[in-house]
Protein backbone atom coordinates (compact mmCIF):
# COMPACT_ATOMS: atom_id res chain seq x y z
CA UNK A 1 0.00 0.00 0.00
CA UNK A 2 1.61 3.47 -0.65
CA UNK A 3 2.37 5.61 2.56
CA UNK A 4 0.17 8.26 2.98
CA UNK A 5 2.93 10.65 3.22
CA UNK A 6 0.58 13.40 2.14
CA UNK A 7 -2.25 13.02 5.31
CA UNK A 8 0.25 12.47 7.94
CA UNK A 9 0.89 16.54 8.86
CA UNK A 10 -3.13 17.04 9.07
CA UNK A 11 -3.75 13.78 10.64
CA UNK A 12 -0.95 14.69 13.24
CA UNK A 13 -2.05 17.98 13.84
CA UNK A 14 -6.00 16.68 14.26
CA UNK A 15 -4.81 14.16 16.83
CA UNK A 16 -3.17 16.94 18.56
CA UNK A 17 -6.33 18.89 18.66
CA UNK A 18 -8.50 16.01 19.61
CA UNK A 19 -6.03 15.39 22.89
CA UNK A 20 -6.46 18.72 23.88
CA UNK A 21 -10.29 19.18 23.54
CA UNK A 22 -10.35 15.20 25.35
CA UNK A 23 -8.26 16.63 28.23
CA UNK A 24 -10.65 19.24 28.30
CA UNK A 25 -13.38 17.06 28.31
CA UNK A 26 -12.19 15.47 31.64
CA UNK A 27 -11.77 18.93 33.38
CA UNK A 28 -15.51 19.48 32.45
CA UNK A 29 -16.62 16.25 33.40
CA UNK A 30 -14.67 16.19 37.14
CA UNK A 31 -16.11 20.06 37.78
CA UNK A 32 -19.66 18.42 36.85
CA UNK A 33 -19.03 15.34 38.89
CA UNK A 34 -17.15 17.69 42.43
CA UNK A 35 -19.39 20.90 41.81
CA UNK A 36 -16.43 22.60 41.65
CA UNK A 37 -14.35 24.30 39.40
CA UNK A 38 -10.90 23.01 40.50
CA UNK A 39 -9.86 20.81 43.85
CA UNK A 40 -7.03 23.05 44.86
CA UNK A 41 -6.22 27.14 44.83
CA UNK A 42 -3.87 26.57 42.05
CA UNK A 43 -6.15 25.03 39.92
CA UNK A 44 -8.24 28.40 40.44
CA UNK A 45 -5.53 30.88 39.09
CA UNK A 46 -5.79 34.30 40.13
CA UNK A 47 -8.77 34.01 41.59
CA UNK A 48 -6.95 31.37 44.18
CA UNK A 49 -5.78 34.16 46.49
CA UNK A 50 -9.25 36.00 46.92
CA UNK A 51 -10.62 32.37 47.78
CA UNK A 52 -8.47 32.44 50.69
CA UNK A 53 -9.10 35.67 51.78
CA UNK A 54 -12.55 34.81 51.83
CA UNK A 55 -12.27 31.37 53.71
CA UNK A 56 -9.84 33.47 56.46
CA UNK A 57 -12.43 35.98 56.80
CA UNK A 58 -15.35 33.40 57.25
CA UNK A 59 -13.59 31.50 59.69
CA UNK A 60 -13.38 34.58 61.60
CA UNK A 61 -16.67 35.15 61.54
CA UNK A 62 -17.66 31.93 62.59
CA UNK A 63 -15.33 32.34 65.82
CA UNK A 64 -16.93 35.78 66.65
CA UNK A 65 -20.33 34.13 66.45
CA UNK A 66 -19.91 31.12 67.90
CA UNK A 67 -18.31 33.20 71.17
CA UNK A 68 -21.71 35.64 71.15
CA UNK A 69 -23.69 32.86 71.06
CA UNK A 70 -22.17 31.12 73.79
CA UNK A 71 -21.65 34.37 76.09
CA UNK A 72 -25.93 34.74 74.52
CA UNK A 73 -26.24 31.34 76.50
CA UNK A 74 -24.69 32.52 79.94
CA UNK A 75 -26.13 36.05 79.80
CA UNK A 76 -29.43 34.68 79.83
CA UNK A 77 -28.79 31.73 82.66
CA UNK A 78 -27.58 34.60 84.67
CA UNK A 79 -31.01 36.74 83.41
CA UNK A 80 -33.06 34.35 84.66
CA UNK A 81 -31.04 33.12 88.13
CA UNK A 82 -31.45 36.94 88.90
CA UNK A 83 -35.01 37.06 88.30
CA UNK A 84 -35.48 34.57 90.44
CA UNK A 85 -33.45 36.19 92.78
CA UNK A 86 -35.67 39.67 92.42
CA UNK A 87 -39.01 36.82 93.23
CA UNK A 88 -37.34 35.66 96.64
CA UNK A 89 -36.77 39.34 97.51
CA UNK A 90 -40.81 40.06 97.09
CA UNK A 91 -41.75 37.46 99.04
CA UNK A 92 -39.92 38.71 101.95
CA UNK A 93 -40.86 42.04 101.69
CA UNK A 94 -44.43 40.59 101.70
CA UNK A 95 -43.59 38.32 104.84
CA UNK A 96 -42.09 41.08 106.37
CA UNK A 97 -44.69 43.29 105.51
CA UNK A 98 -47.17 40.89 107.46
CA UNK A 99 -45.01 40.55 110.59
CA UNK A 100 -46.47 42.20 113.00
CA UNK A 101 -46.14 40.63 116.38
CA UNK A 102 -43.35 39.07 117.98
CA UNK A 103 -44.71 35.79 118.11
CA UNK A 104 -44.23 35.95 114.00
CA UNK A 105 -40.87 36.51 114.46
CA UNK A 106 -39.89 33.05 114.68
CA UNK A 107 -41.71 32.09 111.51
CA UNK A 108 -39.99 35.17 109.83
CA UNK A 109 -37.11 34.01 110.62
CA UNK A 110 -37.46 30.28 109.06
CA UNK A 111 -38.90 32.12 105.89
CA UNK A 112 -35.26 34.24 105.60
CA UNK A 113 -33.30 31.20 106.32
CA UNK A 114 -34.96 28.80 103.92
CA UNK A 115 -35.46 32.04 101.34
CA UNK A 116 -31.26 32.99 101.93
CA UNK A 117 -30.85 29.33 100.92
CA UNK A 118 -32.43 30.02 97.86
CA UNK A 119 -30.41 33.05 96.97
CA UNK A 120 -26.95 31.10 97.42
CA UNK A 121 -28.31 28.31 95.52
CA UNK A 122 -29.78 30.79 92.62
CA UNK A 123 -25.65 33.15 92.72
CA UNK A 124 -24.39 29.23 92.30
CA UNK A 125 -25.95 28.52 89.13
CA UNK A 126 -23.85 26.65 86.62
CA UNK A 127 -23.95 26.48 82.75
CA UNK A 128 -22.16 23.96 80.85
CA UNK A 129 -19.96 23.26 84.27
CA UNK A 130 -19.14 26.75 84.53
CA UNK A 131 -20.56 28.87 87.98
CA UNK A 132 -21.53 32.04 86.52
CA UNK A 133 -21.19 34.29 89.24
CA UNK A 134 -17.85 33.16 90.12
CA UNK A 135 -15.75 35.73 88.04
CA UNK A 136 -12.96 34.02 86.98
CA UNK A 137 -12.68 30.82 89.33
CA UNK A 138 -15.92 29.35 87.15
CA UNK A 139 -14.70 26.03 88.76
CA UNK A 140 -16.42 26.34 92.29
CA UNK A 141 -19.17 27.67 93.88
CA UNK A 142 -18.99 31.61 94.73
CA UNK A 143 -21.32 31.13 97.82
CA UNK A 144 -20.78 29.07 100.66
CA UNK A 145 -23.00 29.76 103.69
CA UNK A 146 -20.99 27.99 106.32
CA UNK A 147 -19.52 30.11 108.64
CA UNK A 148 -21.42 33.24 107.34
CA UNK A 149 -23.71 35.07 109.48
CA UNK A 150 -24.46 38.53 109.83
CA UNK A 151 -24.29 40.30 112.51
CA UNK A 152 -25.75 43.54 111.55
CA UNK A 153 -27.87 45.47 109.16
CA UNK A 154 -25.60 48.36 108.61
CA UNK A 155 -22.20 46.73 107.85
CA UNK A 156 -21.18 45.31 104.53
CA UNK A 157 -20.23 41.27 104.66
CA UNK A 158 -19.37 39.50 101.77
CA UNK A 159 -18.09 36.68 103.79
CA UNK A 160 -19.87 34.38 101.77
CA UNK A 161 -18.06 34.73 98.67
CA UNK A 162 -15.52 32.58 97.43
CA UNK A 163 -14.78 34.12 93.75
CA UNK A 164 -12.68 36.52 92.30
CA UNK A 165 -13.79 40.37 91.08
CA UNK A 166 -12.86 39.60 87.43
CA UNK A 167 -16.28 40.67 85.04
CA UNK A 168 -16.26 38.04 82.41
CA UNK A 169 -15.94 39.26 78.97
CA UNK A 170 -15.83 37.97 75.35
CA UNK A 171 -14.22 39.11 71.84
CA UNK A 172 -17.66 39.29 69.44
CA UNK A 173 -15.50 41.37 66.65
CA UNK A 174 -12.31 42.30 65.49
CA UNK A 175 -12.40 45.17 67.61
CA UNK A 176 -15.27 44.72 69.91
CA UNK A 177 -14.93 43.42 73.63
CA UNK A 178 -18.41 43.09 75.45
CA UNK A 179 -18.17 42.70 79.24
CA UNK A 180 -20.98 40.69 80.59
CA UNK A 181 -20.53 39.01 83.81
CA UNK A 182 -21.49 39.96 87.46
CA UNK A 183 -19.79 38.40 90.37
CA UNK A 184 -21.34 37.06 93.52
CA UNK A 185 -20.52 40.15 95.32
CA UNK A 186 -22.00 42.66 93.82
CA UNK A 187 -23.67 45.20 96.17
CA UNK A 188 -27.18 44.34 95.50
CA UNK A 189 -26.39 40.65 96.08
CA UNK A 190 -24.11 41.34 99.43
CA UNK A 191 -27.12 43.27 100.45
CA UNK A 192 -29.21 40.34 100.11
CA UNK A 193 -27.76 38.18 101.42
CA UNK A 194 -26.99 40.19 104.71
CA UNK A 195 -30.50 41.10 105.30
CA UNK A 196 -31.47 37.89 105.20
CA UNK A 197 -28.99 36.26 107.35
CA UNK A 198 -29.30 38.83 109.88
CA UNK A 199 -33.36 37.89 110.07
CA UNK A 200 -32.37 34.40 110.26
CA UNK A 201 -29.97 34.63 112.89
CA UNK A 202 -30.63 36.97 115.24
CA UNK A 203 -31.45 36.34 118.66
CA UNK A 204 -33.51 38.50 119.39
CA UNK A 205 -34.83 39.85 116.07
CA UNK A 206 -37.02 43.21 117.44
CA UNK A 207 -39.65 44.51 115.58
CA UNK A 208 -38.11 47.77 115.35
CA UNK A 209 -35.68 46.43 113.16
CA UNK A 210 -38.54 45.46 110.42
CA UNK A 211 -38.63 48.81 109.28
CA UNK A 212 -34.91 48.55 108.60
CA UNK A 213 -35.07 45.51 106.93
CA UNK A 214 -37.96 46.50 104.67
CA UNK A 215 -35.88 49.60 103.35
CA UNK A 216 -33.05 47.13 102.53
CA UNK A 217 -34.36 44.92 100.44
CA UNK A 218 -36.05 47.58 98.52
CA UNK A 219 -32.62 48.56 98.00
CA UNK A 220 -31.52 44.68 97.32
CA UNK A 221 -33.91 44.62 95.00
CA UNK A 222 -33.40 47.44 93.34
CA UNK A 223 -30.09 46.90 92.74
CA UNK A 224 -30.85 43.58 91.52
CA UNK A 225 -33.59 44.65 88.99
CA UNK A 226 -31.01 47.34 87.61
CA UNK A 227 -28.54 44.24 86.93
CA UNK A 228 -31.25 42.29 85.79
CA UNK A 229 -31.69 44.93 82.91
CA UNK A 230 -27.99 45.24 82.36
CA UNK A 231 -28.05 41.70 81.59
CA UNK A 232 -30.69 42.17 78.86
CA UNK A 233 -29.18 45.17 77.11
CA UNK A 234 -26.17 42.87 76.90
CA UNK A 235 -28.53 39.96 76.10
CA UNK A 236 -29.77 42.72 72.78
CA UNK A 237 -26.14 43.36 72.05
CA UNK A 238 -25.40 39.82 71.34
CA UNK A 239 -28.27 39.16 69.81
CA UNK A 240 -27.62 41.85 67.35
CA UNK A 241 -24.10 40.75 67.02
CA UNK A 242 -25.85 37.39 66.48
CA UNK A 243 -27.53 38.41 63.67
CA UNK A 244 -25.12 40.35 61.68
CA UNK A 245 -22.51 38.10 62.29
CA UNK A 246 -25.24 35.44 60.45
CA UNK A 247 -25.59 37.62 57.64
CA UNK A 248 -22.45 38.11 56.59
CA UNK A 249 -21.15 34.53 56.71
CA UNK A 250 -24.10 33.58 54.65
CA UNK A 251 -22.76 36.13 52.54
CA UNK A 252 -19.12 35.39 52.20
CA UNK A 253 -20.31 31.68 51.63
CA UNK A 254 -22.02 32.70 48.84
CA UNK A 255 -19.09 34.84 47.38
CA UNK A 256 -17.03 31.70 47.86
CA UNK A 257 -19.36 29.45 46.45
CA UNK A 258 -19.49 31.33 43.76
CA UNK A 259 -15.69 31.45 43.20
CA UNK A 260 -15.65 27.47 43.84
CA UNK A 261 -18.62 26.32 42.42
CA UNK A 262 -19.60 25.48 38.58
CA UNK A 263 -22.86 26.35 36.99
CA UNK A 264 -24.11 23.02 36.34
CA UNK A 265 -26.02 24.25 33.24
CA UNK A 266 -23.50 25.33 31.77
CA UNK A 267 -20.60 23.14 32.48
CA UNK A 268 -23.29 20.09 31.00
CA UNK A 269 -23.38 22.05 27.76
CA UNK A 270 -19.67 22.53 27.43
CA UNK A 271 -19.38 18.93 27.99
CA UNK A 272 -21.81 18.10 25.12
CA UNK A 273 -19.94 20.79 22.97
CA UNK A 274 -16.61 18.98 23.47
CA UNK A 275 -18.03 15.60 22.69
CA UNK A 276 -19.41 17.22 19.57
CA UNK A 277 -16.08 18.31 18.59
CA UNK A 278 -13.96 15.51 20.20
CA UNK A 279 -16.47 12.99 18.32
CA UNK A 280 -15.83 14.87 14.93
CA UNK A 281 -12.09 15.20 15.26
CA UNK A 282 -11.65 11.31 15.64
CA UNK A 283 -14.28 10.76 12.65
CA UNK A 284 -11.56 12.86 10.85
CA UNK A 285 -8.63 11.39 11.69
CA UNK A 286 -10.14 8.13 11.07
CA UNK A 287 -11.13 9.11 7.36
CA UNK A 288 -7.64 10.54 7.03
CA UNK A 289 -6.30 7.23 8.26
CA UNK A 290 -8.07 5.44 5.58
CA UNK A 291 -7.01 7.83 2.59
CA UNK A 292 -3.41 7.64 0.68
CA UNK A 293 -1.45 9.78 -1.93
CA UNK A 294 -3.34 7.74 -4.70
CA UNK A 295 -6.62 9.10 -3.38
CA UNK A 296 -5.16 12.64 -4.11
CA UNK A 297 -3.83 10.98 -7.74
CA UNK A 298 -7.01 10.83 -8.93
Amino acid sequence: MVARVATFSHAESLLQHAMQTQARLAQKQIQQASGEIASSYAGLGTGGEALVSLEVAATRAGSYLSSAQTTLDRVEMMYSAVGAMSDLLTRMRAEVAGTMTVDQISDLQSVAAGLLEDMASQLNTQFEGRYLFAGSLTGSAPVVLDGYQATSLATADAGYYQGDDLLQSARIGATRVLDYGVTGDATAFETALRVLSYVATADPLDLDELSEVAALLVEAQDGIIALQSGLATKAATLEATIEAESTYIATLEEMISARKGVDAVVVAAEIATLETQLQASYAAIGKLSSMSLLDYLR
